[in-house]
């Protein structure tokens, strides 16, 4: 009996003591979760892409219209914030270059007995958009749609030329400048590339309304443009 009870009073002990032991020892450290995007924050940056027009004037919509289109470049700047439920409200200025061109040339007559040459050209050289953006941040991805106002610098120029037997008889010319104002909607999907450099793709649709250009005579012109740009920006 002594020994039975040596025994079960000494399992009692090294239990107690293997208790003892684990209650003391730390639990192991867990990694803090990694926090969340925000989209919050000034950026700036760069894009490029591709730009197309609609310069309707009655006396070319005549000889088919012109529809100056090309490559285009430029810069950008905004402010973001996403809100606790992953709304995400921003303002951004923009501005593009290029050499958006497009031209008529309509010959009536004979060269020999005589030959009416007329011509147009347009081209757009710079334009940009001060819009607000509005879009649904999920984590580093954030689609988002975009209005506001948009602007561009337009040339318009004029010749005629007639000839009798290839001498010139009448030689007119003339040329335009004008800046059209008007209001501008697109979509867009941004994506956070790190914490600091973003990348997005952007369609605008902008109705820049009409302008007087002097070309001897008054001539009104009409126009709309549309832009596909990939961009790049630097969040702050």
């Amino acid at each position: 009996m002594k020994h039975a009870a040596a025994g079960i009073l000494l399992a009692i002990a090294l239990g107690g003591s293997a208790e003892a032991a684990d209650l003391s020892a730390p639990a192991p450290l867990e990694a803090p979760p990694a926090p969340a995007f925000s989209w919050t924050g000034l950026y700036f940056g760069g894009h490029a892409g591709y730009a197309w027009g609609d310069f309707a004037s009655e006396p070319t919509d005549a000889y088919g219209g012109q529809k100056p289109d090309g490559w285009i470049g430029g810069g950008q700047a905004g402010f973001n914030y996403q809100f606790d439920n992953r709304l995400v409200l921003g303002i951004e200025a923009d501005a593009s270059f290029g050499s958006l061109k497009d031209d008529i040339a309509v010959a009536l007559g004979d060269p020999q007995d005589g030959l009416f040459e007329l011509g147009y050209a347009t081209e757009i050289k710079s334009f940009g958009t001060v819009r607000a953006r509005a879009g649904y941040a999920f984590n580093r991805f954030l689609p988002y749609a975009t209005g506001g106002l948009g602007w561009a610098r337009a040339e318009m120029d004029f010749s005629n030329v007639i000839s009798v037997a290839g001498v010139p008889m009448i030689s007119n010319s003339a040329s335009d400048k004008q800046t059209f104002t008007g209001w501008t909607l697109g979509v867009g999907l941004e994506y956070a590339v790190t914490d600091n450099i973003t990348a997005k793709a952007e369609y605008l649709y902008t109705d820049l309304g009409s302008k007087d250009f002097d070309l001897g005579t008054p001539i009104t012109a009409d126009l709309t443009l549309q832009t596909v740009k990939f961009g790049l920006n630097y969040k702050f």
